[in-house]
């Protein structure tokens, strides 16, 4: 933490606000006006003191109080709170703090009323500035805020010794330096503490952030607006941009899991480069998107996830790839993201905040900030190294006791063999089992598959910085590339970002701003995941536990080059020749950026104009089934079996918008606020794809070289015109309350619905400032909101009109011409009626800062009702149709989000942080065609079995399916052959939906280095889990052990209700959840806690000669999932999912496992 400059004196409880300017400058003012009265202060001032057993902060304070001297010291240098006891008899001020300071590092300095306090490198020797000191160079220059004001009163040392000033009224300084290496350290009440080197600069301007971790702390909230936090009404999370370029992700979203209350973030087990599942405050869509909105430097972007999504239902409009043979993970908006660009990010996570967005705020927005300027004056460089290794982590338990084969008897003849079963013998010294074509080889386990399977991956970042930074402008360019070897053998992610970024002021008036984020994607063989047959993790999950895998390698290819098959269950194909045969290529270049202009009216008055535009072109190209695969079918005679398919996208989204926004004091106690602003939003996406069926020559994947071709054009266009409004009102800086409306037209709906309306309205109360006297309270705030948005995604373009496709085939008139016939291409009518969903929500909060900021508290309690959200709805036959879609469904969240931080140790060299976030949600389906409880509609079904439904009155996303049947009285019943009944009924297994997340955080930093590891949690879950399904289906799992010898006698009763005798083969009994669909036994609790994150750092910035052409350099070791600390699922990770939609949320299938990163960054400043 960055601790500001204290300006002891006055009667503030508090640290000032950031409206600081005035204050100051009116005491400034103050001081001028008694000087000039002929009247300064002198070191020989006489002090009358007696003080027993008080703080330093308290003798500074009587200092003060009795002298025209003002104290000033920067908090993590000086020890206030040390206790001394002081007496004192006209003794003039300099032996007065000779004393006071005696045997410590503290160095004072006495400028002419300033009394300055600094930490000495060498002795504690005081001194009183003089013109006899050696001068090497003299440096002067401005001092301003982000906003070009100049400060007033701001520190300036030369960092080591006590030679230092302050600016005057102008932010003017003027200091002889006494080395040509000094570190001049700016600071200031409410800002951030700057150091910049010297070097040969004879003029530093330097411009002054607000400090972050202030009490009136700075956020970026919608449309780009920054706020004081203590004005808020409503929650905001602020990200640090060390939390995400530091701990590094091919994502950077993955790095923020466990960090931020309210926020869940999910890596999806699919490949670097893959999506990154973020929901903000729960799912409150019932069979729609929850992805939040991104927006970058005010202007929002595209958050297209191409995620894999087997088995939604289609309506959550995603365009993950899972067909022709390819479920994988193609990236998500955030995937082109350059972490190394972002200087901030806020988080949105309430609809009040996310208001002035309107109909594209409905699931929160995340605010992400890119740097647009250098940190110091003149040039500078950065160049940051990151290397991290990921290990393929194995969390399989499976049986070993037992090896291939079926009913008990291993392989002893030539294929087609079991290959994917594990109901064979017992395995014993000397046996040999039979494969392929009359292969034999010894019959004993094959333990570690995934370690000899896939390797380690490697992640490579190479980033560089050039920045400029002067009292008009600056800039930032940066350009950075990302080498991804993924744990799969033949996936590849490759990245290159370049980004710019720069403000100017082009006039006292006029200033310029522009950010233009360019990244070209390349993701070769992203794996297939989450579908039951053609993908690697199925095949290699459920392989048997004595199929050597080396043998499998040896024999991929037949005497034809075709697959070798290796197992009578051919659709599991042998994942060596996927790996080489079967490819996948995806190419995405993206650009996206806007370019603002800002006019001053008057000092509180200015306008903007904003023009944004975000555009992608993404290519593809894939086999999803190889010639020669074995689950395929022969081709026609003269070609050869085998798919292609080639697709290209193109998206463009254009934003225009214009703000004027006003802030203006009202006398001392008031203040206003006004933001009028509108946007238009235009979105154009385009598809061409083909797919090829069968080919002329074999291995030429192309188009020509098909023998069918089917070629597939979409284009689809929207757009929404708004305006906007917001109204923002202080009394006393105590009494806040804000208002904001925005108002949507939108193309794509009828002109009865086109015109939507999104209000809000919050209001906060620091109370704090009415208990002056407590000194346990540093601030504290009651605040409360409501507001109204809506969902720009559910109801897309063109969905209230009917297309046709055209029969292959003419068919004849009553004249008996030829003509085309169509039919309509959909069995859903269109409704023109309909309407995006909207949401209502309801927030009250707490946030308090006590005992100076050791222990502080935010704290919120939400209710989100989601009503109008869009059902199909069945309809009579006789049209034609089988269902229309229509507005109806509704769902509401209660939620509490906390996050409470404790700063048990905090002295001169070390800190200790701990952080502990954490949020409750539960959401329930208060109706959909009607609230009559128990009514349902499934929205997702399994890749093996299962189903997640939305039933009226139960928790959003019940996993559903058979589970077993039993009597009245409670027994488990079973077939006359032994086997476990499955219930009459489709049965209710829970919410797929984690109620708790959250995460702990421990932070150290002692002197220059600095440690912290985090600990997160997500529980009250359920899941079914397919691969558990799988490894019981094939005999791997523990609990298929039991009867293996002798048969399954189940406990319960056969359906004449006696007792069930018979003995059932293991593998006859524990196949029932395929053969029957009974997943109860593979149904679990999906909850866990996991050792998420641990850093080590260390600032080398000190051990530097003078000579160095480096300004810093900092090294810091990291490590990402090192183990989880408790889980309620065998076999794989909890945390591990291979789909994106939320329509399958909860249905687990086998992706890719999950790795262990280790790694180091380095950065280097020059």
């Amino acid at each position: 933490m960055k601790n500001p400059i204290i300006w002891l004196g006055g009667s503030t409880p508090h640290p000032l606000k950031l409206r600081l300017k005035m204050k100051l400058s009116i005491c400034l003012f103050a001081i001028i006006f008694f000087q000039a009265q002929g009247n300064p202060s002198s070191a020989d001032t006489k002090i009358t003191l007696q003080l027993q057993n008080v703080t330093v902060e308290k003798v500074l304070h009587e200092i003060e109080s009795m002298t025209d001297f003002k104290v000033l010291y920067n908090d993590n240098q000086v020890n206030y709170n040390r206790k001394v006891s002081v007496s004192y008899n006209k003794t003039p001020l300099i032996g007065v703090l000779e004393d006071l300071f005696k045997n410590t590092p503290i160095a004072f300095e006495i400028l002419d009323t300033q009394i300055i306090l600094t930490k000495s490198l060498g002795s504690s020797l005081s001194k009183i500035a003089a013109s006899n000191r050696t001068v090497q160079q003299e440096i002067s220059g401005v001092v301003t805020d982000t906003d070009g004001v100049p400060l007033p009163s701001v520190s300036v040392v030369e960092k080591g010794t006590t030679n230092g000033t302050a600016t005057d009224f102008d932010g003017n300084y003027a200091l002889t330096t006494g080395s040509s290496n000094a570190v001049l350290v700016f600071s200031s009440l409410g800002f951030a503490t700057k150091e910049v080197p010297v070097a040969q600069s004879t003029v530093i301007n330097v411009q002054l952030s607000e400090d972050s971790e202030a009490l009136d702390e700075v956020v970026v909230t919608a449309l780009g607006i920054k706020q004081e936090t203590r004005k808020l009404g409503y929650s905001v999370a602020k990200v640090d941009a060390e939390e995400v370029n530091v701990n590094r992700s091919s994502n950077f979203m993955n790095t923020l899991q466990g960090k931020v209350a309210g926020v869940n973030v999910s890596a999806l087990g699919t490949g670097p480069g893959g999506s990154s599942k973020v929901r903000i405050r729960g799912q409150s869509s019932i069979s729609g998107t929850n992805n939040p909105l991104i927006v970058v430097n005010g202007v929002p972007i595209d958050n297209t996830s191409f995620g894999t999504n087997v088995g939604s239902s289609g309506s959550s409009g995603e365009l993950g790839t899972s067909d022709g043979g390819v479920y994988s993970d193609g990236g998500d908006g955030f995937s082109s993201i350059n972490p190394d660009d972002i200087e901030s990010m806020t988080i949105l996570k309430g609809a009040t905040g996310a208001a002035l967005y309107g109909s594209r705020a409905k699931d929160g927005v995340i605010m992400i900030t890119t740097k647009t300027r250098g940190s110091g004056e003149g040039i500078g460089v950065t160049y940051t190294l990151s290397i991290a290794d990921q290990k393929p982590l194995d969390f399989t338990d499976y049986q070993y006791e037992y090896g291939q084969g079926e009913n008990g008897v291993r392989p002893t003849s030539a294929n087609p063999t079991s290959g994917q079963w594990s109901f064979g013998e017992r395995f014993q010294p000397g046996m040999t089992q039979v494969l392929f074509n009359g292969i034999e080889v010894p019959y004993e386990p094959v333990y570690d598959r995934i370690e000899k399977f896939y390797r380690h991956g490697l992640d490579i970042t190479n980033s560089i910085g050039l920045s400029g930074n002067s009292e008009k402008g600056g800039f930032n360019l940066s350009l950075s590339n990302l080498e991804s070897k993924g744990i799969t053998p033949n996936n590849e992610f490759k990245r290159i970002n370049v980004g710019l970024g720069a403000s100017y002021i082009l006039s006292r008036k006029l200033s310029f701003t522009t950010n233009i984020n360019y990244s070209n994607e390349r993701n070769i063989n992203p794996p297939n995941v989450g579908q039951q047959d053609n993908t690697i993790p199925v095949a290699l999950f459920n392989m048997a536990n004595s199929m050597p895998l080396d043998l499998l390698d040896a024999n991929k290819f037949d005497e034809n080059g075709n697959e070798y098959v290796y197992s009578r269950f051919r659709n599991r194909t042998n994942p060596y020749f996927t790996l080489s045969e079967q490819f996948n290529e995806i190419e995405r270049d993206r650009i996206f950026g806007n370019v603002s202009l800002k006019y001053d009216f008057l000092s509180w008055l200015f306008g903007q104009i904003r023009v944004g535009q975000d555009y992608w072109s993404r290519d593809q190209a894939y086999n999803g089934f190889p010639t020669g695969q074995a689950s395929r079918p022969p081709a026609p005679e003269g070609f050869v079996n085998g798919t292609f398919t080639q697709e290209v996208r193109r998206f463009r989204e254009t934003n225009v918008d214009f703000l004027i926004s006003a802030n203006k004091d009202l006398g001392e106690e008031f203040n206003i606020g006004v933001n009028l602003g509108g946007n238009k939003m235009k979105r154009i996406s385009k598809l061409n794809r083909t797919n090829v069926t069968d080919f002329v020559i074999r291995d030429l994947y192309t188009v020509q070289n098909g023998r069918v071709k089917d070629p597939i054009y979409s284009f689809s266009e929207r757009g929404v015109n708004s305006l906007y409004g917001a109204l923002d009102l202080s009394y006393k800086d105590t009494y806040y309350l804000s208002a904001t409306a925005r108002n949507d037209w939108f193309t794509t709906l009828s002109p009865a619905n086109r015109s939507i309306l999104y209000p809000s309205v919050s209001a906060s109360y620091v109370f704090s400032n009415a208990f002056e006297n407590a000194e346990w309270l540093s601030f504290g705030k009651l605040r409360a909101a409501y507001a109204e948005v809506g969902s720009d995604t559910d109801v897309p373009p063109y969905s209230d009109a009917l297309f046709y496709n055209i029969n292959t085939n003419l068919f004849a008139n009553s004249d008996g011409l030829l003509q085309p016939v169509a039919s309509a291409n959909t069995s859903t009518l269109p409704n023109p009626n309909l309407k995006p969903m909207r949401v209502k929500e309801t927030e009250i909060g707490l946030d308090l800062r006590m005992f100076e900021s050791r222990v502080n508290l935010d704290l919120s309690v939400y209710r989100k009702s989601t009503f109008d959200q869009i059902i199909p709805a069945q309809i009579s036959n006789t049209s034609g149709f089988v269902s229309t879609l229509i507005n109806s469904g509704e769902s509401r969240s209660d939620g509490v989000e906390a996050l409470l931080t404790l700063v048990p140790i905090r002295n001169d060299d070390l800190r200790w942080d701990i952080t502990l976030n954490t949020s409750y949600n539960k959401t329930k389906v208060v109706s959909l065609l009607t609230d009559a409880p128990g009514e349902s509609i499934v929205v997702g079904t399994h890749a093996f079995n299962g189903f997640l439904y939305q039933v009226v009155g139960e928790e959003i996303g019940q996993l559903a399916g058979f589970g077993y049947k039993f009597d009245d009285q409670g027994r488990q019943m079973f077939a006359d052959d032994g086997r476990p009944l499955r219930s009459d009924e489709i049965v209710f297994f829970g919410s797929a939906l984690p109620k708790w997340v959250g995460g702990i955080t421990n932070s150290f930093k002692y002197k220059n280095f600095s440690a912290s590891f985090l600990i997160d949690f997500k529980l009250g879950g359920k899941m079914i889990s397919g691969t558990n399904f799988n490894a019981t289906r094939h005999g791997l799992h523990k609990m298929t052990l039991e009867g293996r010898e002798g048969g399954v006698v189940g406990d319960g009763v056969n359906q004449a209700g006696q007792p069930n005798t018979v003995a059932t083969p293991a593998q006859t009994y524990w196949e029932v959840v395929r053969s029957q669909q009974l997943i109860e036994p593979i149904v679990y609790d999906s909850g866990y806690w996991k050792f998420r994150q641990l850093n080590l750092g260390y600032d080398l910035s000190d051990l530097l000669s003078d000579d160095t052409f480096f300004k810093g350099v900092t090294v810091n070791l990291f490590a990402n999932n090192l183990f989880i600390i408790k889980k309620w699922v065998p076999n794989i990770d909890p945390d591990s999912f291979g789909y994106s939609s939320d329509n399958v949320s909860g249905l687990e299938s086998t992706g890719v496992p999950t790795t262990r990163s280790i790694g180091f960054n380095l950065n280097c400043k020059f």
